[in-house]
């Protein structure tokens, strides 16, 4: 039986929009040959898996439409997320060397890099890529003898409505990541952000034809808005400044920015995405919610992310669960409390396939490469259950339900460092398959015998709420 699966972030759109720029910018070919079409089938081959695992470099396409297909999506969240100036202005500079580095790093190409270090705004960009999505919404793409379609969508109800079984349908609900969209976080092009403008902007894109659904405040860089977290290491770290911003709370206009996108008052709310906000701006989003909002039902939503093992920011202690000393403790991922905070909302965790956030060194180090594929397979899965793991401990020993919040949130063709084994979207029936052994292995073992009786379900049960059910519950509930 196929499985069929929900990803809360990747960016489909990345890779084939850059290439577009050398031919007719912003274009999205309807035909799926094309290297700037979103359903050109580009999988990793040898040299490619090579290059991943030598230098983390990921070239190679992993969310194009047809690998999703073939892999079974039924609903994609995309996020839009504007190349940061930083990227491409680092401290190699704007010449070929810098320039390499980057499309080495986006796979986007070079005449999509000049244009981003020519640009003085994001706002325009990020308007490019909606309308690259909205090109062939709702064209049909023949892949392996089945008729294939991606549908924008800006309610539940268009999906569970849908009644033409002649074609397979991949939902599309859009996101953004990083307020930089709005056209702030400009210092390097001599810019401050005019706040008129900026909230104009918002305003513009609420009225987007398709709702957006949520939006992560900050990326990698400074945006003026909300502090962000260091989040780049190994090469790009070392050429890329993160440091103006990193770790600073939220400004004045950033929680304007908030209170505009929560309005509901047109019905049309965008939620906030904890992701690559500093702890400071976590933790003043959960005071402004508890003091401006106490009787609203707004959920605490990562779309992408990992765990830090560790109680909280501040108690940065393990609490003596079965995955203590396997997680990456940098504080871009999430601490306990935060795990808490994020069930008792009705919130969502979708998990990050990323290697560089999943695990500690030693953890990573125990799951390397392996000559047997089932072996590796295994270990590699090993490190997106810890995660899930981890979460149902939490919550359990705090008498909540355990398995309600983790989902998939691949970040897939965002520049993640793929788990080996599970290179694109396409593997995701390999992944159902082997975290259904580690749930198996978890439930029949001594500490799972301690769980609640409600949190003692099937390994099948725990794995299909991953892939699928928690976050269509969650769009059930809120989109």
């Amino acid at each position: 039986m196929e499985s069929r699966f929900i990803d809360l972030h990747l960016h489909p759109a990345i890779k084939p929009m850059g290439k577009s720029f050398s031919a007719t910018p912003g274009v999205n070919h309807p035909n799926k040959n094309h290297v700037n079409s979103i359903w050109n089938y580009d999988p990793p081959g040898p040299l490619d898996k090579i290059t991943n695992i030598v230098s983390s470099l990921t070239k190679f396409r992993q969310a194009d439409f047809t690998a999703l297909a073939k892999g079974g999506a039924e609903v994609v969240v995309v996020s839009l997320c504007g190349l940061e100036k930083s990227f491409v202005m680092t401290k190699l500079g704007t010449k070929l060397v810098g320039d390499v580095l980057s499309d080495l790093v986006a796979g986007v190409g070079l005449k999509r890099i000049n244009h981003i270090q020519k640009m003085n705004g994001y706002f325009a960009d990020l308007e490019m890529e909606y309308e690259f999505y909205r090109q062939l919404d709702g064209e049909k793409v023949r892949i392996d003898g089945q008729w294939h379609q991606y549908k924008l969508v800006s309610s539940f109800q268009e999906i569970a409505n849908q009644l033409d079984n002649t074609v397979r349908t991949i939902y599309v609900i859009l996101t953004i990541e990083g307020g930089h969209v709005f056209d702030c976080g400009l210092e390097m092009m001599n810019r401050k952000a005019d706040p008129e403008h900026v909230l104009a902007n918002v305003d513009r894109v609420k009225q987007w034809k398709t709702r957006l659904f949520f939006m992560g405040l900050t990326h990698h860089f400074n945006n003026e808005l909300v502090g962000h977290a260091q989040s780049l290491s190994g090469l790009v770290g070392n050429v890329c400044d993160q440091r103006e911003g990193m770790n600073e709370g939220i400004s004045d206009l950033g929680w304007k920015v908030i209170r505009k996108l929560l309005d509901n008052t047109t019905g049309r709310r965008v939620l906030i995405d904890l992701k690559h906000m500093s702890v400071k701006s976590r933790n003043d989003y959960y005071g402004f919610l508890k003091n401006e909002y106490p009787d609203a039902v707004i959920p605490l939503l990562v779309s992408h992310g990992a765990l830090t093992g560790l109680k909280s920011h501040r108690e940065l202690v393990e609490d003596g669960f079965q995955n203590s000393g396997k997680f990456q403790t940098n504080d871009i991922n999430f601490y306990d409390d935060e795990i808490i905070r994020i069930a008792e909302s009705g919130g969502l965790f979708g998990v990050q396939f990323d290697e560089r956030r999943l695990g500690s060194r030693q953890e990573i180090r125990e799951s390397g490469m392996s000559l047997s594929r089932r072996k590796m397979l295994f270990k590699k899965s090993k490190l997106i259950w810890n995660q899930i793991q981890h979460m149902a401990e939490v919550l359990d020993r705090n008498n909540l339900f355990a398995w309600g919040i983790q989902c998939i949130g691949s970040d897939n063709d965002g520049m993640v460092n793929p788990l080996n084994g599970y290179w694109t979207a396409e593997e995701m029936p390999i992944l159902d398959s082997y975290l259904e052994k580690h749930a198996w292995n978890f439930i029949t073992s001594r500490e799972a015998r301690n769980l609640k009786p409600y949190n003692k379900l099937s390994a099948d049960g725990i794995v299909e709420r991953f892939m699928h059910t928690n976050a269509w519950e969650f769009l059930k509930r809120n989109f």
